[in-house]
């Protein structure tokens, strides 16, 4: 992506001051804090050394903190109204506290904290409320917060509306639409040790081919998601296995050894990531338009590839890019088929970079050794079309190659992979390998151990 116009280094923006408000905290003795940046960087003390390749958290230096609260809050939808949660310049480097593990839909009474306690003991987590700061913050968010939407016509009283944990959001002086956001994601790192993994009848991998139950179907036809087409979800899957009844199965974290826990034979290896990062979404998609579906501005991607280390590329559709994060995942395979992950509570650690005048139609994403482009519909075979477009439009960008040229280079070189098939618009990642640009130099900004 390096002669992409969207990732030319020199468009990144120098300054990185941020600007106080209400919702976060800068740490003491930042750059920001202190003076200022004076430059963009990543710093250099994490370029010499390399990061943790581990899911263990490790200090990454950053300059404004964005907590766990009420007020930052919000419950499944993104909103281009809410009080941003920070306001930094390009270049700021900001963490993220991310909150998970609650059982009940939170709140942080005497009752609500005794089940809490019950539930922990229940699957061997040896802990309490007490001794968890993420979960109280998780417990109080949760309970307090205002940043939910009102439940469906005729629901019966007290009915909540739940949705993915997302923090946000943050507002970046200077964006406008028809720019784009480089987020790079310096340290992802759970902050409880367990994560849980569940999922019912009727949704999931082995409701595919099915019909979508009425409500489901409703809500996916109210979406303006890209392209067009599909089913998902279901009361039974069209032959072949089936589901059951509803389970959720915990997996206890071992961040020193970066392992998962999943019974006494099987282990699996952490790999920390949100799977929500979003800008907010274009006015065309409604006002606070819900999570679960992915779209051009990203959103509940669940791509894998987005751990430590990894750069996400998003378009610009309202001022101030408006990022918003949550999700929480401690490990994921690629198709997510069960509909989670390991869902867990995650800090995340990412610095924004403001590309003016760069635009994007779909999130393009890089790591150390590779390119991703995505597709995104709720029929598979329109999500595998459009990566392939979007990866020949990307060779035809780098390379200067015609059609044909293209398409014969992604057919031998390139991988693409199922991403989810559980959010309503079934995601294609193309792993475009950076070692086939024999000439390019090693720049990108990351360097594992």
């Amino acid at each position: 992506m390096n002669s992409s116009p969207l990732l030319d280094r020199r468009s990144a923006r120098a300054a990185a001051q941020s600007t106080p408000c209400a919702g976060f905290v800068h740490r003491p003795g930042s750059p920001v804090a202190n003076r200022g940046f004076s430059r963009l960087i990543v710093p250099t003390t994490l370029l010499a050394l390399g990061f943790a390749a581990g899911a263990s958290a490790m200090e990454v230096p950053y300059d404004v903190l964005v907590p766990c609260t009420p007020e930052n809050l919000i419950v499944g939808h993104y909103s281009s109204t809410k009080k941003p949660v920070a306001v930094v310049k390009s270049g700021t480097v900001v963490r993220i506290e991310g909150g998970g593990g609650a059982r009940g839909g939170g709140g942080d009474g005497e009752a609500a904290v005794e089940a809490q306690n019950k539930w922990l003991k229940e699957n061997d987590i040896s802990l309490t409320v007490a001794d968890s700061p993420a979960l109280q913050e998780t417990m109080k968010a949760l309970a307090e917060t205002t940043n939910r939407l009102p439940p469906p016509p005729g629901a019966p009283p007290g009915t909540g509306v739940g949705g993915h944990f997302i923090i946000g959001p943050v507002y970046i002086e200077d964006a406008e639409p028809g720019d784009s956001l480089e987020v790079r994601i310096l340290d992802v790192s759970p902050r409880i040790p367990w994560g849980s993994t569940g999922g019912s009848p009727g949704r999931g991998g082995l409701a595919l081919g099915s019909s979508p139950p009425e409500s489901m179907a409703s809500a996916s036809a109210a979406l303006p998601l890209p392209g067009a087409g599909g089913r998902r979800g279901g009361a039974g899957a069209a032959g072949g296995m089936a589901l059951p009844r509803p389970f959720s199965k915990v997996t206890l974290l071992d961040l020193k050894r970066n392992a998962g826990h999943f019974n006494k034979n099987i282990e699996v290896p952490l790999a920390p990531f949100m799977g929500v990062m979003a800008t907010c979404p274009p006015d065309s998609e409604g006002p606070d338009r819900r999570s679960t579906a992915p779209g051009t501005f990203g959103g509940n991607l669940d791509c894998k590839e987005l751990v430590a280390g990894t750069t996400l590329y998003l378009p610009v559709y309202q001022k101030g890019g408006l990022f918003y994060t949550g999700d929480s995942h401690a490990a994921q395979g690629d198709g997510e088929i069960s509909g989670t992950a390991i869902e867990t509570a995650d800090t995340c650690t990412v610095q924004f970079i403001l590309h003016k005048g760069k635009t994007l139609t779909m999130p393009r994403a890089e790591t150390p050794t590779a390119y991703i482009a995505f597709g995104l519909d709720p029929d598979l075979n329109k999500a595998m079309k459009q990566a392939i477009d979007e990866t020949l439009s990307f060779l035809q960008e780098k390379e200067g190659l015609d059609l044909l040229q293209a398409y014969a280079l992604s057919s031998i070189a390139v991988d693409f992979h199922v991403t989810q098939v559980v959010d309503r618009v079934f995601g294609i990642h193309a792993m475009i390998p950076k070692r086939i640009f024999v000439n390019d130099p090693d720049s990108y900004w990351y360097r594992a151990k």
